[in-house]
C-alpha cells in the first residue's frame, strides 16, 4: 500500500531537517527522506561560525535537529528516491524500496563535493583533509596547508588560505592559473603562496593526521611536502536527476528559487546548497529550510481552502489559535 504524506522532504542536511521542524510543528503528516543523517555536517570536523554555538560537535548539531523534528511528529527513513512524477492524487516519490504519495514537496538534498581519487583520501577526511576552504581555513592560521583544484574554486582557497596559514601551496594540473584575471593578479604576488602547476597529488601521508603530500608532476617526477592540511576543491556534483523535469535547473545545476523557496513547480519547494542561493553555509541553509518548510506548509493550507500563515509563532486562546 502507498503511503500518504502531506509534506515529504528530501533530505536530512541542515535545511531538510529545518524545513521537518517547522512542517512537523504544524500538525501536518511529514516525512524526510535522506540516504544519511546530516549531509555535508559530516565533513565539518568543528563549528565556529553557528550562531549561538561556539566549537559545536557538528554531529550533535544533527542529532539536535533530528530530535527537534522527531519530537513534533515527524517522521525520517533512510532511502534514496528514484523518481518524482506528478500523479491525480498528488506527487508520487518512488524510492528504492517503497512508494509514496505526498501534497507538497521541500528539496533539500544538498551537494557533494568532489575528490581527488587518491587511494587513502578518505583516511584522512576531518584529519587535514577539507573540502571547503571557506569553513575549514580558520582552523590553520600560521600553518602549512596546501589546496589543490580547478578555476575558481582553486583561486578563492588560495586568497582566503593566504591571509591565515603561514605558507599556501597551490597544486593544479595545468600549466596556467584559470580564472579570474584580478584573482590570478593578487594570488601571484602572495609571498606565501606556492605555485606548483602541471601537478597532481599521488599520495597523503600521516599518522593520525595528515602530515604530508606527496606530489606528482607532468614529467614523472615526485616531491613531497610537509603540510598540516590539504584543501580539496574540486567543484560540487548536485544529484537531481529523480525531479529534473519538474523544476527549473540552473547552468550550475542548482535548483532555481524564488522567494519564500518557490520552484518552477506550485508544489515544490526547496532549500539549501541544491539551490540557487548565493550563500552556502550551514545558518544560511537553516534559515532557507524553514522558509521552504513554511511555505509547503502554506501551500497544503491553500488546498485545503485555509489562508495559512505567516509565522510561526501561535497562541491558543480557547478553541482558537492565532499566528503571529
Amino acid at each position: 500500500m502507498v503511503q500518504e504524506y502531506e509534506v515529504i522532504i528530501v533530505g536530512a542536511g541542515p535545511a531538510g531537517l529545518s524545513a521537518g521542524i517547522f512542517v512537523a510543528r504544524q500538525k501536518v503528516s511529514c516525512l524526510i527522506i535522506s540516504k544519511d543523517l546530516g549531509g555535508q555536517l559530516n565533513l565539518i570536523p568543528n563549528l565556529e561560525n553557528y550562531p549561538g554555538t561556539l566549537m559545536s560537535s557538528v554531529p550533535l548539531l544533527a542529532k539536535t535537529l533530528e530530535s527537534q523534528y522527531l519530537t513534533f511528529g515527524g517522521e525520517m527513513i533512510y532511502d534514496t528516491i528514484e523518481k518524482i512524477d506528478e500523479t491525480e492524487s498528488g506527487l508520487r516519490v518512488k524510492t528504492n524500496r517503497s512508494e509514496y504519495i505526498a501534497k507538497a514537496i521541500v528539496l533539500a538534498p544538498g551537494k557533494v563535493p568532489n575528490n581527488l581519487g587518491v587511494q587513502n583520501e578518505s583516511t584522512f577526511a576531518n584529519k587535514g583533509v577539507h573540502y571547503c576552504t571557506k569553513c575549514d581555513a580558520p582552523f590553520y592560521q600560521g600553518r602549512i596547508t596546501a589546496a589543490v583544484g580547478v578555476g575558481g574554486y582553486l583561486l578563492e582557497s588560495g586568497i582566503l588560505l593566504s591571509r591565515m596559514a603561514s605558507k599556501v601551496y597551490l597544486i593544479y594540473k595545468g600549466g596556467a592559473l584559470g580564472g579570474d584575471k584580478d584573482m590570478i593578479a593578487s594570488i601571484e604576488k602572495k609571498e606565501n603562496v606556492e605555485l606548483v602547476p602541471q601537478s597532481s597529488i599521488k599520495y597523503l601521508s600521516g599518522n593520525n593526521n595528515l602530515q604530508s603530500v606527496t606530489i606528482l608532476d607532468n614529467s614523472g617526477k615526485e616531491k613531497t611536502i610537509q603540510v598540516d592540511g590539504l584543501f580539496v576543491e574540486m567543484g560540487s556534483k548536485i544529484n537531481l536527476d529523480f525531479v529534473k523535469h519538474l523544476v527549473k535547473i540552473n547552468s550550475k545545476g542548482e535548483i532555481e528559487i524564488a522567494e519564500g523557496g518557490k520552484t518552477a513547480h506550485p508544489a515544490i519547494f526547496a532549500a539549501g546548497d541544491a539551490t540557487s542561493i548565493p550563500y552556502k553555509q550551514i545558518v544560511a541553509a537553516c534559515g532557507d529550510g524553514a522558509t521552504a518548510g513554511l511555505s509547503a506548509f502554506n501551500y497544503i493550507e491553500k488546498l485545503k481552502g485555509r489562508p495559512g500563515i505567516r509565522a510561526d509563532w501561535k497562541k491558543t486562546i480557547g478553541d482558537s489559535v492565532f499566528h503571529y
